[in-house]
C-alpha cells in the first residue's frame, strides 16, 4: 500500500467579523478533532491505521499569510511581558490590594480563565486554552522536549518522579507536541 486516508470525525469552530464593506468574513476557526479516526485505503476500504507521522491539523483561512507567524510570535512577547508585570504586581498582601484594579485589568488583557460554570463556560476556556497552546506552538518552532518513553499515564501518576524507576527519555519536536495537545488532547467532550 502506498497510500492512506485518515478520516477524523470532530467538528469546527468559526469566528465572523464584519470587514469593512460590511460583510461577514471569517476571521478565526478551530478545527477540533474527536476521537474517532477510520482509516481507509486509496479504494475506500477500511484499514487498521498503519504506522504513520502525526499531522496537526492545521488548516488556513482563505487569506491568511505568513504574517500569521510572526503576528503570533509578536503576541506571545506582549503575553509574556503583560504576565511578567502581572506577576510583578501580583504579589500578595498589601501591594495587591493596592493594585487590585490593575491586576484585574491585566488578567482580562491575557484572558486568565475563571472557574466555569457551565457547558458554553467550559468550552470558552478549552478555547482559550487551544489559542494560547497554538500561539506556543509558533514560538516552539525548533525545540525539542526531552518525554518519557513509558506511557502518558505513568508520567502524571508519579512513577517518572519515583528514584527507584529507571526512565527513559526521547526527545520530540515540541512545537509537534504542543500542536498534538491542541488538535486531539483538549476535546469539549470528556
Amino acid at each position: 500500500m502506498d497510500k492512506f486516508t485518515k478520516v477524523t470525525v470532530g467538528f469546527v469552530a468559526q469566528t465572523f467579523e464584519k470587514d469593512f464593506k460590511g460583510r461577514f468574513v471569517c476571521t478565526h476557526q478551530e478545527f477540533i478533532a474527536g476521537d474517532q479516526c477510520d482509516c481507509e485505503d486509496a479504494e475506500g476500504n477500511p484499514i487498521e491505521p498503519p504506522e504513520h507521522e502525526y499531522q496537526p491539523y492545521n488548516m488556513t483561512l482563505r487569506n491568511e499569510t505568513g504574517h500569521e507567524v510572526l503576528e503570533a510570535t509578536m503576541l506571545n512577547r506582549v503575553y509574556e511581558a503583560i504576565e511578567e508585570v502581572l506577576d510583578s504586581l501580583d504579589v500578595g498582601g498589601e501591594q495587591s490590594r493596592q493594585f487590585a484594579e490593575e491586576i484585574k485589568t491585566l488578567r482580562q488583557v491575557i484572558g486568565h480563565p475563571k472557574a466555569v460554570d457551565g457547558v458554553l463556560d467550559e468550552i470558552g476556556r478549552r478555547r482559550w486554552i487551544v489559542q494560547k497552546l497554538r500561539r506556543l506552538a509558533v514560538e516552539a518552532e525548533g525545540l525539542t522536549v526531552s518525554l518519557p518513553t513509558m506511557p502518558v499515564k505513568q508520567w502524571l501518576d508519579g512513577t517518572v518522579a519515583d528514584a527507584t524507576v529507571d526512565v527513559d527519555f526521547e526527545d520530540h519536536d515540541l512545537s509537534a507536541f504542543l500542536q498534538f495537545v491542541v488538535d486531539i488532547g483538549i476535546s469539549c467532550g470528556d
